[in-house]
């Protein structure tokens, strides 16, 4: 089975480190809540209005919720639903779409999340820096 794997581009996130040094011991779960809560929905709402649509469906993953995501330790996958596995062939120029370019969809979606994925991981840690201020 062919598959492809991308990672997030961060670019520069010194600040962002810096700021989860002044949690240490919590930090963690913050990233986590945060990727959970706002970063893989932002990503699969990105990646779900890239797909492209094929004339011969008449239930298409671009109009269903077609992604599943797997949360890990500071991390999360997506990947197509079992009724909608065939969306990978067109990311991939493979299968009934091997005689076309890749589409590159989910990489795409994940490179347009990621800049409001990063906003959203500063902007909790910044309120959990603020929040251990006050206490």
């Amino acid at each position: 089975m062919a598959s492809n794997e991308w990672s997030m581009d961060i670019g520069n996130i010194d600040q962002l480190l810096k700021n989860m040094q002044k949690i240490p011991n919590r930090s963690e779960k913050v990233i986590n809540d945060t990727l959970r809560i706002k970063g893989a929905p932002k990503a699969m709402d990105n990646i779900q209005s890239g797909i492209p649509v094929s004339p011969k469906r008449k239930k298409h993953a671009h109009d269903s919720k077609a992604l599943n995501v797997k949360y890990g330790n500071l991390e999360f996958f997506i990947r197509p639903k079992k009724t909608f596995d065939y969306i990978k062939y067109p990311d991939l120029g493979i299968g009934t779409s091997k005689h076309n370019q890749p589409k590159q969809f989910m990489k795409k979606g994940l490179e347009k999340a990621t800049p409001k994925i990063l906003d959203d991981l500063s902007t909790a840690v910044i309120n959990e820096i603020n929040n251990t201020l006050g206490e």
